[in-house]
């Protein structure tokens, strides 16, 4: 199974927040992109994803709705993990449109991060 594995990254000296403000911030932004599918979902057309999959059966909006669940919902695509401080994003299934889902995520959540000065590391895994 592949994982999407979202941590902090370097900060240098002339950042003002502490390590776990950071990370408190990290897991608040997963959180709030997460509760608003509908900017994944407009993300992810902006690269392309198609609506629905070939067979007819996925919707694009269907899989970002997922993530409004709350993450420790089963089956849920974002787990927090708190003891080495990362934010994992499952990805399972080899769907076009759940990859083009799981990419707006952290676009959305690269950008957010940026606005509050802070880099993220990804490592898809």
């Amino acid at each position: 199974m592949t994982g999407y594995h979202i941590e902090i990254g370097y900060n240098g000296g002339g950042s003002d927040k502490t390590e776990k403000e950071r990370w408190e911030i990290l897991k608040r932004e997963a959180r709030n992109i997460a509760d608003n599918p509908k900017t994944i979902i407009i993300e992810a057309r902006r690269l392309g994803a198609p609506e629905t999959c070939e067979e007819g059966c996925c919707h694009l909006d269907t899989y970002a709705d997922n993530y409004a669940e709350p993450f420790e919902s089963s089956g849920h695509p974002i787990t927090i993990i708190e003891e080495n401080q990362q934010i994992m994003q499952l990805a399972s299934a080899a769907s076009a449109i759940k990859y083009h889902v799981r990419r707006a995520y952290v676009r959305l959540l690269i950008e957010a991060m940026h606005k509050h000065e802070i880099e993220i590391n990804l490592t898809v895994a």
